[in-house]
């Protein structure tokens, strides 16, 4: 994990944190979700495997949703600008570049699964998946409404339904058929993207 990935879950002035540690107790974190689900996860039990104090951890993050909701935030880049290589298929391709590197290059691909099934079941889960989903869907929306600007799209597209063209069969080859998210499929995500909408 990058330094940068760890912005999300840094706090105000004080004793210099540990990135290490940091690094630590998310992935830690997405493990112990992945393996038992939330509601028997335990700060206690991530403690554990991350090999930290319960003090450490406790300073960092006051509960589990706190930190659960953290782990999700740094490895799905919320608050990541809206990619602008100069042209539509450029950054429709990096959008989709970015999702299956989310999914398969980061902890978040072993803890989605359970992370779908969770939040139907944790409301307060629900909604700050909700937010983090939004805070996606707004940066690929950026990427849609520019392409509509440039005439690359049609004017009267419905946004929502593109941003879904982008996303969905990353998810429905991951969650449900585990068919490869190869470079042949992430370009014919693009491909039928552009001729759909153009």
């Amino acid at each position: 994990m990058t330094e940068t990935h760890l912005v999300e879950i840094r706090r105000g002035p004080g004793r210099p944190r540990s990135l290490e540690a940091d690094e630590a107790i998310l992935e830690a974190t997405v493990d112990v979700f992945a393996e038992v689900g939330f509601e028997a996860l335990t700060m206690e039990g991530v403690a554990a495997r991350a090999g930290v104090g319960k003090n450490t951890l406790y300073r960092r993050f006051p509960n589990k949703l706190d930190l659960v909701v953290s782990a999700v935030r740094c490895y799905t880049n919320v608050g990541a600008a809206a990619p602008d290589t100069g042209t539509t298929r450029g950054d429709v391709q990096a959008v989709v570049d970015d999702l299956v590197a989310i999914v398969t290059d980061t902890p978040m691909g072993r803890m989605l699964p359970m992370l779908v099934a969770t939040r139907t079941r944790v409301p307060e889960l629900d909604v700050a998946y909700s937010e983090i989903v939004a805070d996606k869907r707004a940066r690929s929306a950026v990427v849609v409404r520019r392409a509509v600007e440039r005439r690359d799209f049609r004017a009267d597209v419905d946004v929502e339904a593109v941003v879904d063209a982008f996303v969905s069969p990353v998810f429905y080859r991951m969650l449900v058929t585990n068919a490869p998210l190869d470079a042949a499929f992430r370009a014919g995500i693009v491909d039928t993207v552009m001729r759909a909408f153009s």
